[in-house]
């Protein structure tokens, strides 16, 4: 199984995308956690993780920059198969409706950037985190997490486009228990379909 969890950055996915994989061994289950993009592929991810983190303006196109992300992603798509091969539960943070949001908001077109990734494996679940960001967890050099207007403006292009998807949206409290149980609340009734899609 292949769940996803979605959100406007420092909203608490790294946190909740743990937890539910602490919460799934508990109960017996085999699972792994992912972070797209992920940083250790070369050569995407370390282009990447310099690109975001440089503190300068964005020096290539939107489009460009899309498609650095969607190698990663297909770039990695092989372990990822051979984990739900495996019969893993598989907790991905961030994954191809990171990119949709993000290019949408930065002016990519949204129809060119599904095209983009319709080639990569679609998560059986999504899940989409919405609330007001922790900004104190901002990282300064980081390229979008220090402007205001981007974050404002990817929270609503995060909701437009999780009712388009279908993606489960679950309100974050103000306790971080509160939003695990809600989420758990969604995976658990999930586990042993054998019909869901991938």
């Amino acid at each position: 199984m292949f769940i996803t969890i979605y959100g406007i950055n420092n909203i608490g996915k790294t946190t909740q995308a743990r937890r539910l994989v602490e919460h799934l061994k508990i109960e017996g289950r085999d699972a792994v956690y992912v972070k797209y993009p992920v940083y250790d592929v070369e050569p995407t991810g370390r282009y990447l993780n310099e690109f975001l983190r440089s503190g300068d303006a964005q020096s290539i196109t939107e489009e460009e920059l899309q498609m650095w992300f969607t190698l990663n992603r297909y770039q990695f798509q092989p372990t990822l198969q051979k984990w739900l091969a495996e019969g893993k539960i598989v907790i991905a943070e961030d994954y191809t409706g990171t990119g949709l949001v993000w290019g949408t908001v930065k002016g990519a077109p949204t129809d060119w950037l599904e095209t983009l990734n319709e080639g990569l494996a679609k998560e059986n679940l999504a899940i989409l985190l919405d609330g007001e960001r922790f900004s104190h967890a901002a990282e300064r050099q980081h390229i979008h997490e220090s402007n205001e207007a981007f974050m404002k403006r990817s929270r609503q292009v995060h909701l437009e486009l999780g009712e388009k998807y279908g993606w489960i949206k679950v309100p974050v409290g103000d306790g971080i228990e509160e939003t695990a149980e809600l989420i758990w609340s969604l995976v658990e009734p999930s586990l042993d379909k054998k019909d869901l899609p991938c």
